[in-house]
């Protein structure tokens, strides 16, 4: 036996393929008539256009971004097992 719901979500469906589209205007033009646009590194997102991005700069970013969460990864995998370790965790977390 079927569930309700299902049978409902299928009516739903098959009312929905009744409908009329929407009237919608034609925008007219192609649209990719106008030019692509130039992709930027992410780095840049946050610096002036134009801006040079420096790949070193962000590697390191990146290499001390990790070395902090698998450090916090390290911490909060300690077993807390009374509420001294739990006081202890919470100031290693807040630094």
């Amino acid at each position: 036996m079927q569930s309700p719901g299902f049978l409902v979500i299928l009516c739903g469906l098959a009312l929905a393929g009744c409908g009329d589209w929407p009237n919608v205007v034609d925008p007219g033009g192609n649209v990719t008539s106008g030019d692509w646009p130039k992709l930027q590194p992410l780095g840049n997102l946050g610096g002036p256009p134009g801006s040079a991005w420096d790949e070193s700069a962000a590697f390191q970013s990146l290499e001390t971004r990790a070395a902090q969460l698998r450090l916090r990864a390290a911490i909060l995998s300690t077993p807390l097992t009374d509420q001294d370790s739990f006081d202890r965790l919470r100031t290693l977390l807040s630094q």
